[in-house]
């Protein structure tokens, strides 16, 4: 049985990488970047920012959500018609919400087009990659520099264009835009998959959950994610509790994510020499680290921005690097699934670690008390996460006890 989905050659790479790169820098911007769209969602349809933070939210749950489901499908039968999808609906979201004349228009459309044409993007063009044969764990930590990417660019993009424009015609300037880069991605990845790609009795979420090393791996990441989202969420606020202004703490959610970019990058030779595993679980560990010295930091600026910039270099070699590690620890057959999966368990931590942690700080009276949770999700997502690697798969899928793939 072939595990690998058929690779394309040494150019095909590259152009799938840079495709891959592109669209998820575009699909991914707007559909978790787009956090400032909150307050003029909210004033263009005249309702509350709850209700605008609802259709975000529900944006990325669609996103991540349907990486179970597009990720077996572009390993069985080639991801090109699901990226086609998604250049199509991503746009189409972002029209529906520019010309909705009510706000649950607005809403489901956003949602269902942005958030799932994302999901037509992601998991599959991740899994697209991991059909390269050579240098695969490199190659998949340097497709997550979309993801990070639009980290950076999304948020002060989206700020400028609804600024000079408006809500509605700035939609439309992004429809516009996300259509011509999702376009020219197109023809880039492959158009063909490998029916084997997914080995028999795991093709849905269950069996591979009863593989006990992945379920730890997953236990585990639910865990960090949820202590990774806190300070995406929450260090602005914590820090503004503080004394600090909004802009200053804006921009340490920046420094954030700038430094998560760089991360990934670095994170690519890493990788080849010491392999995709060994980097994940030191950026596992230093996240844990850093979140406990955010309570030492005690919301003062320096120490807080140093937190920023050292907790977004261990997310960016955690986050960027779990895709590889996963492919390291139990090969490529069934890899979408298991992308989907991974997203899964993102979403519970992204839904779980900032709710847990705003009510403890609003019960505390304090970010203190927020933060502490972050900790303990953090470590307590480390020990199972650690344990992942009992056993490993080499890339015929026979298990040994040591990583051989990407070595």
């Amino acid at each position: 049985m072939s595990t690998d989905v058929a690779a394309p050659p040494a150019r095909g790479i590259g152009r799938l990488l840079a495709a891959t790169v592109a669209a998820t820098t575009v699909a991914l911007g707007l559909a978790t970047g787009t956090g400032p769209l909150v307050g003029p969602v909210a004033a263009e349809f005249g309702v509350g920012a709850g209700a605008a933070s609802l259709m975000l939210a529900a944006t990325l749950a669609t996103m991540l959500g349907l990486g179970v489901v597009t990720g077996p499908r572009a390993q069985r039968h080639g991801p090109r018609h699901l990226v086609a999808l998604g250049a199509v609906a991503v746009p189409a979201g972002l029209v529906v919400l520019a010309l909705a004349p009510s706000f649950p228009l607005a809403a489901a459309g956003f949602a269902l087009g942005v958030g799932g044409g994302a999901g037509c993007l992601f998991v599959p063009l991740q899994a697209a990659v991991g059909a390269v044969a050579r240098r695969r764990g490199p190659a998949l930590v340097l497709a997550t520099a979309g993801a990070g990417l639009a980290t950076v660019v999304a948020p002060p993009s989206t700020v400028a264009l609804v600024g000079a424009l408006g809500l509605r015609d700035a939609a439309l300037v992004l429809a516009g835009i996300a259509a011509v880069v999702l376009g020219a991605c197109v023809p880039a990845v492959p158009a063909g998959g490998d029916p084997d790609a997914a080995a028999p009795g795991l093709r849905t979420v269950g069996p591979a959950l009863r593989d006990p090393a992945f379920r730890r791996f997953v236990l585990g990441d639910v865990g960090l994610c949820a202590a990774m989202f806190v300070p995406y969420v929450h260090l602005a606020g914590f820090a503004g509790a503080r004394g600090a202004d909004l802009a200053t703490g804006a921009a340490l959610v920046a420094a954030a994510g700038a430094a998560s970019l760089l991360a990934r990058v670095a994170a690519v030779p890493a990788v080849a020499r010491w392999g995709a595993w060994t980097v994940c679980r030191v950026g596992a560990v230093a996240m844990t680290v850093t979140l406990g010295a955010w309570l030492l930091a005690d919301g003062r600026v320096v120490g807080s921005a140093l937190v920023a910039v050292a907790f977004g270099c261990a997310h960016g070699a955690f986050v960027g690097v779990s895709g590889a590690a996963a492919a390291q620890l139990f090969g490529v057959t069934g890899f979408g699934l298991r992308l989907g999966v991974l997203h899964l368990a993102a979403a519970a931590g992204g839904l779980l670690g900032p709710a847990l942690a705003g009510l403890a700080a609003d019960a505390a009276g304090g970010p203190t008390a927020g933060i502490a949770v972050a900790v303990v999700l953090a470590t307590a997502g480390s020990a199972l996460f650690l344990r992942a690697g009992t056993r490993q798969r080499d890339d015929t899928g026979s298990t040994g006890p040591a990583a051989t793939v990407d070595a």
